[in-house]
């Protein structure tokens, strides 16, 4: 077995190891590699484990320079996710053990697990857990990442709170129609307004520009609702493997009562269903986001710890959030 990293020469074996891997996720991708590259201009060191002129095992790796030396995520921009992605444990623990190497020469490095490999495994053994070689780090963040089963609708809807249940009926009441439309613009903008309301970061203008142009029209869908005739809520969903993921959740704060939100995961939800997906990813939250946790929790969510940093430049320690951000944009260094 050999580790090398990923070149062109290779995409052709990378796709067929990702379509053959049940715990594959758009982070993964290559479309999703060359957004993360244009949007933050930054470097990128894939590793793939090679057998026999097959890839048997990958791990995302993606860097930035700054005051405090280079700094690695697997990987990185809002909690995206990354992690070895193996045939089997062998494998998973010569990558593993590529990366604890590798990691020594940066500042600071952050390994954020794919969370579906213990959810599939649970499917088949009552137990399971996976065996590879610990993971070596300074910090386990708090953040919480939240994934439901997609099931038929009927499944579906019985596995969500009542108190969900009740808001998708309302939206319906209300006469709230969800449609599938390319309003990106009222995406972003509204995104943008409502991270700024909760002192947040927004994504980038840049980040949907680049989405059209790195990514397949089957690697996403734009949902959004409208009350009226106007827009009023708006839900990016990305789709890869088994998984979708809950991606970027917009809404006019003056309609929030209307509950379109809930209804365009429901919707996207039974159309992922349908389509064959297996899993919804709503991603990540700090633990004091309790009102992100309880929301998502409402629609069957279960829970996964996922972000493990080694610190390797203590000098970190004594810098401020806001210069982190500003030295390192969209990568993760430390918790704060």
């Amino acid at each position: 077995m050999q580790i090398s990293l990923l070149n062109a020469t290779f995409t052709s074996k990378y796709n067929d190891f990702l379509n053959r891997c049940d715990c594959a996720m758009m982070y993964y991708s290559l479309s999703f590699k060359r957004l993360s590259e244009d949007v933050l201009e930054c470097k990128s060191h894939y590793l793939v484990a090679i057998n026999q002129d097959r890839i048997c095992g990958i791990l995302p790796l993606m860097l930035r320079e700054g005051k405090y030396g280079e700094v690695l995520n697997s990987l990185p921009f809002f909690g995206s996710n990354g992690g070895i992605l193996a045939d089997n444990d062998e494998v998973r623990n010569r990558l593993l053990e590529a990366y604890k190497e590798y990691s020594r020469d940066f500042a600071s490095s952050t390994y954020i697990t794919n969370p579906l490999e213990d959810l599939i495994l649970q499917t088949h053994t009552k137990d399971a857990q996976i065996c590879y070689t610990p993971l070596l780090h300074d910090f386990i963040d708090s953040r919480i990442g939240q994934i439901t089963l997609l099931l038929p609708e009927q499944e579906l809807l019985k596995s969500f709170a009542a108190s969900a249940r009740r808001n998708i009926a309302k939206a319906l009441r209300s006469g709230v129609i969800v449609k599938l439309k390319q309003d990106f613009e009222f995406l972003y903008q509204t995104h943008f307004n409502n991270m700024v309301s909760i002192n947040g970061i927004p994504k980038p203008k840049e980040f949907f520009s680049s989405l059209l142009k790195c990514c397949n029209d089957k690697e996403y869908e734009l949902y959004v609702a409208e009350f009226q005739g106007r827009a009023i809520a708006a839900l990016l969903c990305f789709y890869y493997g088994n998984a979708v993921e809950y991606y970027t959740p917009a809404l006019l704060s003056e309609y929030r009562t209307l509950q379109a939100l809930p209804l365009i995961i429901f919707r996207a939800m039974n159309e992922a269903y349908d389509g064959g997906y297996k899993w919804w990813n709503f991603g990540g939250n700090w633990a004091l986001q309790d009102g992100v946790y309880k929301f998502k929790s409402k629609f069957g969510a279960c829970d996964r710890i996922y972000y493990y940093t080694l610190l390797n430049n203590k000098d970190i320690l004594n810098s401020s959030k806001d210069e982190l951000l500003a030295e390192y944009p969209y990568f993760y260094v430390l918790p704060y």
